[in-house]
């Protein structure tokens, strides 16, 4: 689809409490991907609200209007339009003679794991199931079909985005997958960054050559980045340039088609999954994985210690950051930066 004017967005579904939607955008070149900046905007993607928005229509379309509110903002910011929407979530209820959806049942036949969606009827069921637990006094934290719920705010987003251009199903385990680079988890540190080199072979980017970042593309954690940015790749893709899981049109999940002669790149070595978070609460003046660095953020300052002080500076100083509050402004910079 050739369009200077035109983007190719890709949403990483995320729901929970606090934790702002990955969005990506980018823009395609021959077969350079080239992302926009949207973290530089002074205005952020919604918020989630948790599962319990799930419960109610009225919250999930607001939900979903206040995404397709940010894309159109982010477009006119950059005077561009979506041209494709890749979300990663069911686009619709399984029909009521199945089981398991087509697309499921050809992961399934892949070895790629992932959620059942339930039909219409088994939706109706789980929110019941889910309103008599809230009346028994059960936890908010154990609620059932949690793993399921979350599926309802995707139904909502593709009713809502494809008002703006064409949205298609995608799963970025299975573009890791048929990249040959979801041998480990991505929790596993450096897993993530493993996925992005792999998708930059056949990308284009990232590139040093340009000025955008990981940083840059969108909030939270390198995982949620990386998969947004998966889901915005394909979404970039013609139909000849894509494989298929499922049947399409309707019954269909999305993955890049590889190039003759693509060889995957080599597993990175098992690290621990926490190795990440333990650098960014390193607090003992004998700790030795703290190191100089400039702030991600606004490039303006540099931490003697890195993450040392990141709290002080996010909330007062940086000018990278853009909440209101002190609060505000170390949870983006938490989120954007910290993972």
């Amino acid at each position: 689809m050739a369009d200077s004017n035109g983007v190719f967005i890709g949403i990483d579904l995320a729901i929970r409490k606090g934790k702002h939607l990955p969005i990506v955008a980018v823009r395609r070149e021959g077969k350079q991907l080239i992302p926009l900046p949207l973290t530089q905007l002074t205005f952020r993607p919604p918020i989630g609200t948790g599962n319990m928005m799930t419960l109610q229509d009225e919250l999930l379309n607001e939900f979903a209007n206040e995404c397709r509110d940010y894309v159109c903002r982010a477009c006119r910011a950059f005077d561009v339009k979506p041209l494709r929407i890749a979300i990663d979530a069911p686009s619709a209820p399984t029909q009521p003679n199945q089981k398991r959806r087509l697309a499921e049942r050809a992961l399934d036949a892949a070895g790629i794991s992932c959620f059942t969606t339930p039909t219409k009827a088994g939706f109706t069921a789980i929110r019941r199931k889910v309103e008599a637990h809230l009346l028994n006094g059960g936890e908010l934290n154990k609620l059932p079909h949690s793993n399921q719920l979350w599926m309802l705010a995707g139904f909502a987003l593709f009713e809502t985005l494809s008002e703006l251009a064409e949205c298609i199903e995608v799963y970025p385990q299975a573009t890791a997958r048929v990249l040959g680079a979801a041998t480990l988890h991505k929790s596993q540190a450096g897993v993530a960054e493993h996925q992005l080199n792999a998708a930059a072979a056949i990308t284009g980017w990232p590139n040093p050559s340009l000025d955008t970042c990981i940083d840059d593309i969108a909030i939270g954690p390198m995982h949620d980045k990386v998969d947004a940015y998966l889901c915005a790749w394909v979404a970039s893709l013609e139909v000849h340039e894509r494989d298929s899981f499922g049947t399409p049109p309707d019954d269909v999940i999305w993955v890049p088609k590889m190039p003759d002669g693509y060889q995957a790149p080599s597993t990175p070595t098992p690290q621990p999954p926490n190795k990440r978070k333990a650098v960014v609460k390193a607090t003992d003046s004998n700790a030795n994985n703290t190191y100089t660095r400039d702030c991600p953020a606004c490039k303006a300052y540099t931490f003697k210690r890195w993450p040392w002080g990141w709290d002080a500076h996010a909330a007062h100083k940086c000018t990278g950051i853009f909440g209101t509050t002190p609060e505000e402004r170390k949870r983006e910079y938490r989120e954007r930066y910290l993972g």
